[in-house]
This record gives structure tokens, sequence and C-alpha cells, in this order.
């Protein structure tokens, strides 16, 4: 928690120091609004039952292999403990823990530096059951709203890293069938599930997706009092307090996070900048003017300062030193823009990748 607390407190300096930031509002939802659940049947845990694998979680509290060998007797149990969960808009408090397991990213690290582990989290078998299916309810209204980002790739049905990559290779085409070479942008953002702001990603519901009554209730019931602690063998941490975050591992998680990064679409749309997501990776990119490619790569920049001042005021951490950039397009025509070797990322000039140029137009152009 202590590398979160340092990651707010740089992003709040940084915010205080951006000259003009950007002013932005979430957009208004239009549409009809999402209140309630709709009930919950025996039959519909039995199929999560069956097509869920067994596995257990050190804070289970009873053997998912026994729940699944009694799935009969269990469905009837968890509906009736998710229709009460659902209609009070209150989520189980005996849920709300999280134990963290360290896994070393690579054998060649130091195995006593924190930093050389992944942490990975285990919630336990009932509560992914109760996100389910709550998930089954509250997709499909996301989805159908028109402030969800349709440029992201993640966590919803047919679309994957594969159609990401589809639809900006697409783009960059394009712009190279008419002559023109395009500029991209890659931006990384540090700790971005962890970072996520409770209030303002339930603000955001309200605002833009139209999520009130239990529903709403349940959600901040689901996102406030968690804890976590970390277990190596038989012994743990004292539990820590989760004040900020998505909760990894879970079900909801990912879908909360790309709900509270959407209006990122809208800002790149009044800027007339093409963009992809896939989680919180970013791709900007614009086609260039052969003639005048300036104008093009001003509107770029401006596009960018306007994103980095969103993310400080949502509470997110930019990383210009791990963001990427690459111009992209046939080897005569990125000849006309030799002279651009950079990309201003919050206030940092990002190199262009010559390696990654070459590699691409040997894989593509050639």
């Amino acid at each position: 928690m202590s590398k979160i607390s340092g990651l707010k407190s740089a992003v709040s300096n940084k915010l205080s120091s951006i000259s003009n930031p950007v002013s932005f509002q979430d957009p208004s939802h239009t549409g009809p609004l999402f209140h309630i659940c709709q009930p919950v049947t025996t039959a519909e845990v039995l199929r999560i039952l069956h097509s869920v694998p067994p596995k257990s979680s050190l804070v289970d509290f009873i053997p998912p292999s026994l729940i699944k060998s009694c799935a009969a007797v269990f469905a009837e149990l968890i509906a009736e403990l998710a229709n009460r969960s659902f209609s009070n808009g209150c989520f189980p408090a005996c849920f709300k823990h999280a134990a963290i397991t360290p896994l070393l990213k690579k054998p060649t690290l130091d195995t006593s530096d924190p930093s050389s582990y992944r942490p990975i989290f285990n919630l336990d078998f009932i509560s992914k059951i109760l996100e389910r299916l709550f998930l089954a309810r509250f997709q499909p209204h996301i989805l159908a709203c028109s402030n969800f980002n349709h440029h992201q790739s993640a966590y919803r049905p047919r679309h994957s890293t594969e159609t990401s990559s589809l639809s900006t290779l697409d783009t960059i085409y394009h712009a190279s069938d008419i002559g023109s070479s395009t500029l991209l942008a890659s931006l990384d953002l540090s700790a971005a599930f962890d970072t996520t702001d409770h209030v303002t990603l339930i603000n955001r519901l309200r605002t833009s997706f139209g999520i009130t009554g239990s529903v709403l209730s349940w959600l901040q019931s689901y996102l406030s009092n968690r804890t976590q602690s970390v277990r190596i063998g038989h012994h743990s941490s004292t539990p820590t307090k989760c004040t900020t975050g998505v909760p990894q591992g879970s079900v909801l998680g990912p879908l909360l996070f790309v709900i509270y990064i959407s209006p990122i679409a809208i800002i790149t749309r009044s800027f007339q900048v093409c963009h992809q997501q896939y989680a919180d990776d970013t791709q900007l990119f614009i086609a260039l003017n052969p003639s005048d490619p300036s104008p093009d790569i001003a509107n770029l920049t401006t596009c960018l300062h306007a994103l980095h001042s969103w993310f400080c005021v949502n509470g997110m951490a930019l990383n210009p030193d791990k963001s990427d950039a690459i111009l992209l397009g046939t080897r005569q025509r990125s000849r006309t823009f030799a002279s651009v070797r950079s990309v201003d990322v919050a206030g940092c000039p990002v190199l262009l990748s010559d390696s990654q140029l070459t590699a691409y137009q040997a894989n593509v152009y050639c």
C-alpha cells in the first residue's frame, strides 16, 4: 500500500504543477436507468457451478470441490444469498478479504527484493459466484451505454488482443493507402488497477452509466471496507484496508476499471485523434500530412497533455519513461518525416523507436 500512497502523492504534486489543466466533466447518461437486478434462479447457479473449475483459495470458507460435488444443495443456498444481497444492496462482508501469495517473477531475480514478486490475489469461491451472477445482469447494460468506450477491447464478448490489433492496423493501412504515415504513442500507467478512486468510480457509474438504486448501493458495498494480507506458508501479515483500486483477481474488477477510464474515448475524439485500448494499455495515433505534419503533431501533443491532466485529476499516474512512440509507414514516405524524432508525453520527450519501425516495415511493407 505504500507504493500506492507514493503514487497518489506524486500524482497530486504533478497536478499542481500542470499549467492550464484541462477541465472535463463526465458526460450524462441517456437511456434507461439500471436500478434493480433480476432475481437469481437455482438453475442459473447450477450452470455456473458446473462450468467453473474447482480452484481452491486460501480464504475459502467451504472447499470448492465440496460445493461442486453437492451442487444441487449449494445452488439453492447461493441463489437465496444472491437474491438477498442484490435486493438489499449489500455485498457480504465475509467475502471482502483477499489473501495475497507472492510469486517470484523470474528465478534469477533477487528474492530479498519485494519488487521481484508478483502478487497473486485469492478470493473466496462463493464470492466469485456472486460476482458472476451480478456481472450477468450488469454487463449488458454497461455495454449498451453510449458512454462506454467501444474502442476498449478487454473484458467484453467477441473482443480480444486480436481484434484490438486488427483495428489499429486497419487504421494504419488506410493512412498508408492515401499517402500518409501514422505517428503512434503507446502510454503506460503505473499500477492502474490499484489507483482507481472509489468515489470517482461510483459518481461515474451514476452520472455516465445510469446506475442507481440497490444496484449502485451493492457496488458501493462491494468496493468499500475491503482488506488484504500477505500469506507465506502458515504465516500471514496484518490485514490492510484497501482504500483505492478494484479488487484484483475478482470477476467484476476488470469491467469496473474499464468503466473508470472510459472518458478517454471522449477526450481523444474531441481532438480527432484515433485510439485503441486493451485494459490499461492505451495507443493514440494520428495520420500525418506529408506536406506539413506540424499541425498534426501539435494536435497529438495537445491531446496527450489533456489526457495527462485527466489522469492526474482521476488519481492515475502516467509513466512517460515506459511509454513508447513509433512512426509507421512505407520506407519512401517515412523519409518525408525524418525530422520527427520524438513525441511529448507528460512533458517528457519520448524518442521514436527506430528498431520497431524497421521490424514493422520489414514484416508488413516488404
